[in-house]
């Protein structure tokens, strides 16, 4: 589903349908008050659909969760195409990874109703709604049955409206790293429900984290072989540079202008021993394929929809950097050891920045930025993203170059 569309259904359906279940949910809590009462939780599931990089960095909350119920079992409900985000952190059984498609309005329906109708047999008990204020993911979590439901609430601010379904309400914190955020949502199951707003207590000393995924020779070989078939020159010698020009990105504000990639690349490659290798979805294979033919370079690879999620993680093994900016490659990529030059300007690193030490994060401080927030349900009146364009080639290339030389 496009965007928009799926924004405007958010708004326009979700406000009224949320209305009416929480105008049905206050009338039962008056004569079925005992169904809502605090349990110890025995099936927990995390439901975050539509960001990867906010599944990989809800890997915490999720560690905090096992280790504070070690009997519970764990779910996690997402999109489709985002599925194997949740599978490479190996820490929700695979068979418990809950699914639906968004390719078409009609499937998404379908598949709504099949999971629900899962999760019913499955009685789930709780659900921690990891949405950043989406009416859809607060239905589903109501719609789901469960006794206890977390989630973050408005509260006093205008707007942002996903009715009253969460016996758990937690503010959201915009100053914190969103993976503590996910953490406060964990900790609330601890917390009297009564307390408002949630969490009461000190998350920001907690080292939130993300394992490390080391491919097997195997692997690393098998990605170099494919490599090895667009451009038989690369070798396991050279400096494997990434680029993720995220064109025709889900939210074009953030990329950096494309013109800046093609002239960042063709000064990369200047030394003969880097290879760039362009990355992006099977979908934008023919918009990455405008960028490799204006680097005009036979070390120049265009790699767009050649990989799994798995298999990105392996190139991320083999390759020396990678230059995105912020999306869901950067969080795959944390995974690993590679290098990271990360670009922000309409988001703010503050609450995105990718979990590793390896990373270089660029980002100008306009007045203006972040103009991208749960709050605004990440749409922006601006068509003019000076912020990333204020990042410069020299600078990138400077940075990337210290890199490369210490490889």
């Amino acid at each position: 589903m496009r965007v928009n569309f799926a924004r405007n259904v958010d708004y326009w359906l979700g406000i009224p349908v949320c209305f009416v279940l929480s105008a049905f949910h206050r009338i039962q809590k008056i004569f079925i008050p005992g169904r809502f009462e605090e349990i110890e939780p025995r099936k927990i599931m995390f439901l975050e659909l539509s960001e990867m990089g906010s599944a990989i960095l809800a890997y915490s909350a999720i560690k905090k969760a096992k280790e504070t119920y070690p009997g519970a079992k764990l779910y996690f409900w997402i999109f489709k195409e985002n599925e194997d985000s949740v599978h490479i952190l190996n820490v929700i059984p695979e068979e418990n990874v809950i699914a639906m498609r968004t390719n078409n309005f009609l499937f998404l329906i379908i598949d709504v109703v099949k999971n629900l109708w899962r999760i019913w047999k499955e009685k789930i008990d709780v659900v921690i709604d990891m949405e950043l204020f989406s009416r859809f993911s607060s239905i589903l979590s109501y719609l789901s049955g469960a006794n206890i439901r977390v989630g973050f609430h408005r509260f006093s601010l205008e707007g942002l409206y996903r009715g009253n379904l969460h016996t758990h309400k937690v503010s959201y914190n915009p100053y914190i790293h969103i993976s503590k955020n996910f953490l406060a949502l964990v900790q609330s199951l601890r917390a009297n429900s009564e307390d408002t707003p949630l969490l009461k207590m000190d998350t920001t000393s907690y080292i939130t984290t993300v394992p490390k995924i080391e491919s097997d020779k195997e692997a690393k070989e098998n990605i170099l072989r494919k490599l090895k078939k667009i451009n038989g020159q690369i070798d396991k010698e050279n400096k494997i540079v990434i680029l993720n020009p995220g064109i025709n990105d889900i939210l074009p504000l953030r990329r950096w202008p494309v013109k800046n990639y093609i002239e960042l690349a063709k000064r990369l490659l200047k030394d003969e021993d880097v290879f760039i290798v362009l990355i992006g979805l099977k979908s934008q294979f023919l918009d990455v394929q405008f960028v490799w033919e204006a680097i005009k370079n036979k070390r120049c690879i265009n790699f767009a929809g050649k990989t799994s999620i798995k298999e990105l993680i392996d190139l991320c093994n083999i390759s020396h950097l990678l230059i995105s900016h912020d999306s869901g490659a950067t969080n795959l990529a944390s995974l690993t050891q590679v290098k990271m030059i990360v670009l922000f300007g309409p988001e703010t690193p503050v609450l995105y920045a990718p979990l590793t030490d390896g990373k270089e994060i660029i980002y100008k401080n306009f007045a203006c930025s972040p103009c991208v927030s749960a709050y605004n349900h990440r749409r922006s009146v601006c068509r003019d993203n000076r912020c990333m364009q204020a990042i410069t080639v020299e600078e990138i290339y400077s940075i990337a170059k210290n890199i490369l030389d210490r490889c």
